[in-house]
C-alpha cells in the first residue's frame, strides 16, 4: 500500500530529482577527486576550493531531496 494515491506524479517527480542530483552528485565527487589544492596551477587549486565548497553545499540539498524522497511509502 503506497501513501500517495492520487500524488502519483508528484512521486515520479521527486524520484526523477533524487536520481538527477545523485547524478550531479557523482559528477562532483569526481572533479573534486580530480583537481588537487596542492596543485602547480592556480586555476586548478581554485576550482578544486570552488568545487568542493560546491559539493559541500549541495549534499545539504541532496540530502533534503533523499527524506523527501524516503517519505513515500511504495
Amino acid at each position: 500500500m503506497t501513501n500517495y494515491a492520487g500524488n502519483e506524479a508528484l512521486r515520479a517527480d521527486v524520484a526523477a530529482l533524487a536520481n538527477s542530483m545523485c547524478d550531479l552528485r557523482a559528477t562532483l565527487n569526481a572533479l573534486e577527486s580530480r583537481y588537487r589544492y596542492d596543485a602547480e596551477n592556480l586555476a586548478e587549486r581554485l576550482a578544486r576550493q570552488t568545487i568542493c565548497r560546491i559539493n559541500a553545499l549541495y549534499l545539504e540539498a541532496y540530502r533534503q531531496a533523499l527524506e523527501l524522497d524516503a517519505s513515500f511509502k511504495d
